[in-house]
């Protein structure tokens, strides 16, 4: 089951007559992406994101990020 937007919603409307389509779109990606995420409560949820990609990390991809981290934190350590 996949959520769509109302196109015919009033303050969508407005919101891509004042601002334009840019600004539109990146509305409803983001409402799109938080009901995937939290659909119960449509709140927003803190994400870890790939800003080279623009999406979203992985899991792989944050441990792998993590570890790295640690590595470095611990061939820092030593030298002092």
């Amino acid at each position: 089951m996949q959520e769509q937007i109302d196109e015919d919603d009033q303050n969508l409307r407005e919101l891509r007559n004042e601002w334009g389509e840019d600004v539109y779109k990146a509305v409803t990606k983001a409402l799109l992406e938080i009901n995937e995420v939290n659909a119960s409560g449509r709140y927003a949820v803190p994400e870890i994101w790939n800003l080279k990609e623009e999406r979203r990390s992985s899991m792989k991809e944050i441990i792998q990020y993590l570890i790295k981290q640690l590595k470095t934190h611990k061939r820092k350590r030593k030298r002092h």
